[in-house]
């Protein structure tokens, strides 16, 4: 019976250190383009758009900055969003999205809101992917994040950049890679806070 005790405690924690491997891996690069794909197709992301967010993305991954930060600390969660814009100097974002971590909780509701110093002409809609770098509990997961970014979208045609957005608690710094696209005609310079909120 104390051999057998032994060997589930065993077995027990070769499991427990296996998924602390796995989780620490994060998502391959495979596995953060089926997940967002599978993301937008939940969300009902028209195909133009998807096209468009998709070929972003695999650019992205396959930009050299970004592929140090994921091989060095892993993407913990991957999310998509659609939103609409406004404003003249002050611009917000409002929008609803879906995220999956690995291990953890897949397809869970979001909400975002952004503020930022810009300017803006007509109305926009934006949709995006993002990553959420290292090892993050899903339950220590959300508030306001601070970015910023210097993009333009004019017509159909995005020319909307990667924005980086990081909060800092303590000694912890989340850090999240969002890649966009966008519609209609507007400009953002300078500053942006971000307000993720879960919905569980």
């Amino acid at each position: 019976m104390r051999r057998l005790l032994i060997l589930y405690t065993g077995m027990a924690l070769a499991i427990s250190f296996l998924s602390a491997d796995c989780l620490a891996a994060g998502f391959t690069r495979e596995a953060i383009e089926f997940e967002a794909r599978s993301l937008m197709n939940r969300m009902e992301i028209t195909r133009d758009v998807s096209y468009e967010l998709k070929k972003r993305l695999k650019a992205a991954l396959e930009d050299s900055a970004l592929s140090e930060v994921i091989d060095a600390r892993g993407v913990c969660a991957v999310f998509a969003y659609s939103s609409g814009e406004g404003g003249v100097f002050v611009k917000y974002m409002e929008g609803d999205g879906l995220i999956s971590f690995i291990g953890g909780r897949q397809a869970a509701p979001v909400s975002l809101r952004s503020l930022g110093i810009g300017a803006m002409i007509g109305g926009s809609a934006q949709w995006g992917i993002g990553l959420v770098i290292g090892r993050v509990d899903e339950q220590d997961f959300g508030g306001r994040y601070k970015g910023g970014v210097r993009t333009a979208t004019a017509g159909e045609a995005a020319t909307k950049a990667m924005i980086y957005f990081s909060r800092t608690r303590g000694e912890e710094t989340q850090e999240i890679y969002v890649i966009s696209t966008g519609r209609g005609l507007s400009a953002d310079v300078g500053g942006v806070i971000i307000s993720i909120t879960p919905s569980w």
